[in-house]
């Protein structure tokens, strides 16, 4: 296996990585606020999901007419890694490898646990 150090020479690498700025190309998601409309402790589906997206936007770089955005409130309904009362970002990962995530444009988030129904794809 090959190091990374040995593939670059430490004088070849940029003094500064902003992925919100290469080259004028903003490769990240946009900032959510978990508690809007109402308070909802989801950071770990929020997070998460955001992290997934922008590796996402890094890897196809400017292919996609539009960013990778992936659909929070899905994980929260699916309990795929915890609920509006926090969670753990290991399942949203399990999840994603296993069912996939969804566009944001999927289903709005709504700040709430699901009332009754299950995760099949028509809920």
């Amino acid at each position: 296996m090959v190091q990374s150090w040995e593939e670059l020479e430490g004088t070849e690498l940029p003094k500064n990585v902003d992925w919100r700025n290469m080259n004028g190309t903003n490769f990240l998601s946009w900032n959510k606020n978990q508690h809007i409309p109402v308070y909802c402790g989801s950071c770990w589906a929020q997070g998460t999901t955001s992290a997934l997206a922008d590796r996402f936007n890094i890897l196809l770089g400017d292919k996609n007419p539009t960013p990778v955005a992936l659909d929070a409130q899905v994980i929260v309904n699916c309990n795929a890694g915890g609920s509006c009362e926090g969670g753990n970002p290991g399942g949203v990962y399990e999840f994603a490898r296993d069912r996939g995530i969804p566009d944001s444009s999927c289903e709005q988030y709504v700040a709430h646990d699901p009332s009754g129904y299950g995760c099949d794809p028509i809920n």
